[in-house]
């Protein structure tokens, strides 16, 4: 019949035993080993205060496509009638200006297929379907964190955007990263938009407030090696082995809260690093001197590259990001670009260079020029964006596996790290939060397991459309394990 249903499931007992026999159990055994995964980031940091940093708020009323409205209204700032003086006309008064903005909230789900057989195959009635339920929290949790990284990235005010030691992007050289003096001015230029500190401390206890700084890992090593960061540490924190510099972590710099951010090279097929570290792995080799467009595919080797559903490069600029309120937005026909570093193979430690403008769709990037030992009549450049080649450490040869990281037009490795204030954005919860379900056919020989939430999340207005409680700073980045040169 034309509608019916394909059961057809992409995880059988013998697609799974092909990946890897050894994984097949011979006797049974209770329990898995589920990888630490990045999950919802911002969940600890939400509440229903307006005071916190992002404040939720409960709808369950709200289904697809409903919004909620939130209203705002400027201050009053009238000059004041002294002595006799009367209130006479309609500018004597103050006059009420009022906005609003909305958050929109809609459904968003996501499925996994298997068959019973499988269980029964792998040695693991009753384990797999247990854990199929856990990663599907997971994912929802990772991707709750992903929009709002998206919008701190594509929606932003122009405003809240700064470079560090005061530089615009492609100009940021390899000194240009995050350091103490970054964290203060940078916080500072919240203020005068009106972002307050939130109340960090957990329900029940008393008010702490402060400003939360988002970090990723590979942006926060370089805090740690700056000079002036280990010089307080060393006269300011406590004494003996409680001090941050022997226990780790990270103290508040100028009220300002570190909130490491650690988006983990995982071993699932997907997107890899954040919208704060672009990065993937590339999934096809490159070799060869010939002049034609070549494209990135992610993946990190050729069986998850051929998965043309699969969006590694989502990250990246350039890319068309569908939000839950408004679907796809525009691209940035940039230009873009990218570093592409061997770590293994003939030319490991030797990377190549490479300019984007519209190519990216997410799953693959095609590249307009790449750096090159000789020029070419379109693609090969010996000069790309401000990089010059240099044999010493440059290639036209990419292995797969290879790491892909976002780098500026003088080849800096770049990056951002965001400061949240009170409220520094608005989270809707409608009728399902994280609904799980299931549904069984063919006798209950094929099972889907559903996971459902109707939400939604916004950037916090005030009356005039300003992001007052954000503050995004873009800087470079250093990689461990990968050796770049100094680029001033």
């Amino acid at each position: 019949m034309a509608n019916e249903q394909n059961f057809t499931s992409p995880n059988t007992g013998t697609s799974l035993a092909a990946m890897d026999a050894g994984s097949v159990r011979k006797l049974w055994k209770q329990g898995a080993l589920v990888g630490e995964q990045s999950e919802d980031f911002f969940q600890e940091m939400e509440s229903k205060s307006q005071t916190s940093l992002i404040w939720s708020q409960t709808d369950l009323s709200k289904g697809k496509g409903h919004s909620m409205t939130f209203t705002n209204m400027s201050g009053f700032y009238n000059e004041p009638k002294v002595g006799e003086e009367l209130f006479e006309g309609p500018a004597d008064f103050e006059s009420v200006d009022i906005g609003s903005y909305e958050l929109t909230v809609d459904y968003v789900r996501n499925a996994v297929r298997h068959s019973e057989r499988m269980e029964e195959v792998m040695g693991m009635r009753g384990e797999i379907a247990s854990g199929f339920n856990v990663e599907l929290g997971k994912w929802l949790g990772r991707y709750k964190t992903e929009q709002l990284l998206g919008m701190f990235q594509l929606k932003l005010n122009s405003e809240n955007v700064t470079c560090a030691n005061g530089k615009t992007k492609d100009t940021l050289g390899s000194a240009d990263v995050l350091v103490w003096d970054e964290i203060v001015t940078t916080g500072q230029a919240m203020k005068p938009l009106g972002g307050l500190p939130a109340n960090i401390a957990g329900k029940g206890k008393a008010p702490i407030w402060s400003q939360a700084v988002i970090a990723t890992e590979v942006a926060l090593g370089s805090l740690k090696l700056d000079n002036d960061y280990k010089l307080v540490l060393t006269s300011g924190d406590v004494r003996g082995r409680g001090n941050t510099l022997f226990k780790g972590g990270y103290p508040s710099i100028d009220g300002h809260v570190i909130n490491p951010y650690n988006p983990i090279d995982h071993d699932g097929v997907g997107a890899v690093g954040s919208f704060l570290n672009p990065k993937a792995f590339l999934g096809v080799a490159h070799t060869g001197t010939t002049d034609a467009a070549r494209v990135l595919k992610g993946g990190g080797n050729a069986t998850d590259a051929a998965k043309t559903g699969k969006l590694f490069f989502k990250y990246f600029g350039g890319f068309a990001y569908k939000f839950i309120d408004t679907l796809a937005i525009t691209a940035n026909a940039g230009p873009h670009y990218a570093i592409i570093y061997n770590t293994t193979g003939a030319n490991i430690g030797k990377w190549g260079f490479v300019k984007y403008t519209t190519g990216n769709n997410g799953n693959e990037i095609t590249v307009t020029e790449f750096l090159a030992v000789a020029n070419g009549t379109t693609f090969r450049k010996t000069t790309v964006g401000g990089l010059t080649w240099n044999a010493a450490y440059n290639t036209e040869s990419w292995d797969a596996g290879a790491l892909i990281i976002q780098a500026n037009s003088k080849g800096v490795p770049i990056g951002d790290t965001l400061f949240l204030g009170q409220a520094a954005a608005l989270r809707g919860y409608g009728k399902h939060r994280a609904k799980r379900s299931q549904e069984n056919h063919n006798g209950e020989f094929i099972m889907d397991r559903f996971i459902t939430s109707v939400f939604g999340q916004c950037i916090r207005e005030d009356r005039k459309g300003r992001h007052p409680a954000v503050m995004r700073l873009t800087h470079a980045v250093t990689y461990p394990g990968i050796s770049l040169p100094v680029i001033s």
